[in-house]
């Protein structure tokens, strides 16, 4: 899945208020992320992003992505396994006449859907493990099945 939020930041925001905003998302495992900042904003439109109290991206403390007219691209492996499922961005553009985008992309998915995709032999692990268990579930009902094949005759 892939999860988008374009932030506009508003004409001459001040890093003493930056604006904040909220990436919902869902629990699993973050595997890409990028950061679109379309031209124009001359390197003065900043971002970074949060999870609760801790910088994510960029995750050098004190900097900022604040490119013009460039995509910030990357992989990466961040899991998201505690509620709220949540980040927060935050945007700043002093100096400016004019409000500013930047599209933020967030691609994430399950757990299983990761160690298939990233980890095959954990993922391969898992299926016969799943396999087991559907096939133990099986196996119990039909053994229910031959202790008592009517169950309504029994009264």
């Amino acid at each position: 899945m892939i999860y988008t939020k374009t932030i506009t930041t508003p004409a001459n925001r001040l890093i003493a208020s930056p604006l904040q905003s909220r990436i919902l998302l869902t629990k699993g495992f973050i595997y890409k992320v990028e950061f679109d900042f379309p031209p124009g904003g001359g390197g003065l439109h900043h971002l970074v992003v949060l999870e609760g109290g801790f910088q994510l991206w960029p995750s050098t403390l004190g900097e900022t992505f604040h490119p013009d007219g460039y995509c910030i691209s990357f992989d990466d492996s961040y899991l998201m396994d505690s509620s709220p499922y949540e980040l927060t961005a935050y945007t700043w553009s002093p100096g400016t006449s004019y409000d500013h985008e930047v599209q933020v992309r967030i691609g994430l998915v399950t757990e299983e859907i990761y160690q298939a995709r990233f980890l095959p032999s954990v993922a391969l692990d898992l299926w016969k493990s799943m396999l087991q268990k559907q096939q133990a579930i099986k196996e119990a009902q039909t053994n229910m099945i031959i202790e008592n094949p009517f169950p309504w005759l029994r009264r």
